[in-house]
Parts: structure tokens; C-alpha cells; sequence
């Protein structure tokens, strides 16, 4: 299994990075004379209703959806790690409030959230990215909060507080080294569900508009084609699958190389 990993990540990698000088298509070229053609030495993956090359969609497709994914992993850590940190380390009125907030976020569905965003602000990258960390920082606050209420405690910080740090230096040098690997396996976990959600969205047509293109756009395009040409479908499924399946293997092996971790280490 971890040979399999490997070879997986590697090749996804690489088709990432050089699928684009790999083919000798445009990703959004039209060619009448292929359309609907079935997975050939010409076209890897196929060809779909309007002659376009699968593979080098799916290519583009991928920057599109990583991009996504790890913008949404960004603004979590940053919205997720500052409101943690604000719950865990001041406590009091700060911290129910927050705690408050985020039991009336849980509360909501996922899908109807992405959906309002996506029709309200826009069906721009920006709108989803906005969307997907507005539902993915909650779980990265709570993990922060307990722990920075945890190290809060120890007697590093009430020296740190003695030799006259402020809070935010307090947090920065003392508390966030120790839980880094706890915010580092949270954001692994963060990038497969938002390939995920953005997948989703696009599928049911509330995702990235044309004439950009994702896994998800490529999927719901090839629904109607199912039975048919199922090759439309399946490759953008497999990518899908792929990933994700990498990125959690990936969360799993860190969460199990970070987890021996000592609650005492810390830097000074």
C-alpha cells in the first residue's frame, strides 16, 4: 500500500505539472471531425461532445480544482488558527461568543451554504474558495481552541508571561510550535473535502463557470452522456477519486508521524 502511495503521488504529480506540454491540444480547441471519440493513441482519454482532447481537460481541470483547494486551506488556517487562538488564549465573553457562533455555522447544511455563496456572491473561483473556507475553518478553530486552552496552562507560558511577552508573542513563539502538527494534519484533511465540495458544486451546475473548467464542470458536462460514452464520466471520477484518496493517506500517515509528538516540546 504505501509502494501504491507512492507511484500514485508521483504520477499525479507529474501529470499535474507536464500534462499541459504533454499533449499537442488546446483544452478548449474544437474539433468536429473527433467528437465523442473513445479513448485512442490520439487521444488518450477520448474526446468529448465538441471534439475537445478529455485528457488535456482534465489536466487544466486539475490546476483549476487544486487551486481551489489549497486557497480554501489557506484562508482556513488563517481564519481558523486567529479565532482559535482568540477563544483558547483570552477565554471569557471572547470565547462563548465564538464557541456560539460556531454551533450556529454546524447548524446550517453544507450544500445550502456553498449554493447560497455561489448564487449570491458569484460562481467565480474567488466566490467558491470564499465559500468552501467559510465551511471548513469551524472544525480548525475547535482543534486550536482546546489546545491552546491545554498549553495555556503549562509553566513555559506563565514564564513567558513573567519575563514580559505580550500575548501575541506568547502565541506565536510558544503555543503555535506545539500545536503546529495538529493545525498541519487538520489541513491535509482540508484539501480532499474541498476537492470534494468544489467537485459537487460544479457537478450540480452551481460551480465554476464556462469557459473555465474543473473535475466537477467535466462530470456533470458528461452526465447526460453516461450510458453512451460512460469514458466522459469515468476519467474525471478516477482523478477525483485519486486525489482525494492520496491527500487522505497523506492526512492519515501524518496524523500518525506527528501524533508521538510530546505535549512538553516546545520552542523557546
Amino acid at each position: 500500500m504505501p509502494l501504491f502511495f507512492i507511484i500514485t503521488i508521483t504520477v499525479l504529480t507529474i501529470l499535474y505539472t507536464c500534462g499541459l506540454d504533454l499533449s499537442i491540444y488546446d483544452y478548449d480547441s474544437i474539433d468536429t471531425n473527433n467528437i465523442l471519440q473513445a479513448p485512442c493513441w490520439a487521444h488518450w482519454m477520448g474526446t468529448d461532445a465538441l471534439g475537445r482532447d478529455l485528457f488535456i481537460r482534465i489536466i487544466h481541470g486539475a490546476k483549476m480544482s487544486l487551486a481551489i483547494a489549497f486557497l480554501t486551506a489557506l484562508i482556513t488556517f488563517f481564519i481558523g488558527t486567529a479565532l482559535g487562538f482568540i477563544a483558547g488564549f483570552k477565554g471569557s465573553w471572547l470565547d462563548e461568543i465564538i464557541i456560539k457562533f460556531i454551533d450556529f455555522l454546524y447548524s446550517l447544511p453544507d450544500l445550502l451554504v456553498l449554493s447560497l455563496v455561489a448564487l449570491f456572491v458569484s460562481r467565480s473561483t474567488t466566490g467558491i474558495v470564499v465559500g468552501l473556507a467559510f465551511i471548513n475553518w469551524m472544525d480548525l478553530a475547535r482543534i486550536v481552541r482546546a489546545e491552546t486552552k491545554k498549553y495555556k496552562q503549562e509553566d513555559f507560558v506563565e514564564a513567558a508571561q513573567v519575563m514580559g511577552l505580550n500575548d501575541l508573542q506568547i502565541v506565536l513563539k510558544h503555543i503555535l510550535p506545539n500545536i503546529s502538527s495538529s493545525i498541519i494534519v487538520a489541513l491535509s484533511f482540508t484539501v480532499p473535502r474541498s476537492i470534494i465540495a468544489e467537485s459537487t458544486l460544479s457537478f450540480i451546475g452551481l460551480g465554476i463557470s464556462p469557459p473555465n473548467t474543473s473535475w466537477g464542470t467535466l462530470a456533470g458536462d458528461a452526465w447526460q452522456f453516461l450510458r453512451s460514452d460512460p469514458h466522459l464520466i469515468f476519467f474525471p471520477a478516477l482523478m477525483i477519486f485519486l486525489t482525494v484518496y492520496c491527500f487522505n493517506n497523506l492526512g492519515d500517515r501524518l496524523r500518525d508521524y506527528l501524533s508521538p509528538q510530546k505535549a512538553g516540546e516546545h520552542l523557546l
